[in-house]
């Protein structure tokens, strides 16, 4: 009887068992689907107005792609901004005409420090820079990474070219540049509000009172899934730009805009 009862429990066994062991050593089973690698795409239009002595207005446009997945992050940010000014004469001139195209790689395999690369190239009227080109790589600490707040804090070297003329035959400076930026991004109400603000330093090697300073902060109203209102304020500082006939080592501007994400 218990040689009996001993073989059904056996087969039992085997039964709610066996079904399961063949599945998980099933050399034909399907490795699981990585996860999918999602796009982003934003547009955004701003203008500026200001009256006084003189008439000012500033327009700009900024296009962003961003491409994540399990293991790099891909963002190329493309960005024009003119400006025209009218005296009490009625005689226009123009105060800005910048351009940049820059793009970022990060890698993301490591929980909370990581390499990442960077390119871009510039022009600009005001700064009396006729091309600005710059690479570089180094680490970026993610010292705060949760659904609704964000910061980055990064250091980096980069190699740079500066061509200062309007012709471009004029003297090309090549500069050894430390790199040091911080970016903090915060969300509010299910994402309806967002607030982002960020600073870079850029000095060059051994020689610290030759650098270019970048702010920007900006808030980001929502008004549908794809359409916000951002007022924004950006200022960009090269103490180099009066040696190359700029009026100002400083130039600042605040924008109203419009939001498309896509």
């Amino acid at each position: 009887m218990t040689r009996r009862v001993g073989t059904v429990g056996l087969v039992m066994g085997i039964l709610l068992i066996g079904p399961g062991s063949a599945l998980a050593q099933d050399p034909e089973a399907e490795p699981a689907a990585p996860p999918p690698v999602e796009w982003d795409v934003e547009t955004e239009v701003g203008a500026s107005v200001f009256f006084g002595a003189s008439d000012q207005t500033t327009i700009a446009t900024e296009l962003r792609l961003n491409r994540d997945s399990r293991l790099f992050e891909f963002r190329n940010e493309s960005s024009f901004t003119y400006g025209e000014a009218t005296d009490d004469e009625g005689e226009s001139s123009v105060t800005s005409r910048t351009w940049q195209v820059a793009g970022n790689l990060d890698y993301r395999g490591f929980t909370w420090l990581n390499p990442y690369a960077f390119g871009s190239a510039f022009s600009s009227f005001e700064k009396r820079i006729h091309r600005r080109y710059k690479v570089g790589s180094g680490a970026k600490l993610s010292a705060l990474d949760t659904d609704v707040t964000r910061l980055d804090l990064a250091a980096a070297v980069a190699v740079e070219q500066t061509i200062s003329s309007e012709d471009g035959d004029g003297e090309k400076e090549w500069l050894g540049r430390w790199t040091g930026s911080a970016r903090f991004r915060r969300s509010f109400s299910e994402n309806r509000a967002v607030f982002e603000t960020s600073l870079e330093y850029n000095p060059k090697f051994q020689k610290l009172d030759n650098f270019t300073l970048e702010a920007a902060s900006s808030l980001a109203f929502r008004l549908s899934e794809i359409i916000s209102l951002k007022l924004s304020l950006k200022d960009h500082y090269d103490n180099q730009a009066k040696s190359r006939g700029a009026p100002s080592n400083n130039d600042g501007r605040v924008l109203f805009s419009v939001l498309a994400a896509f």
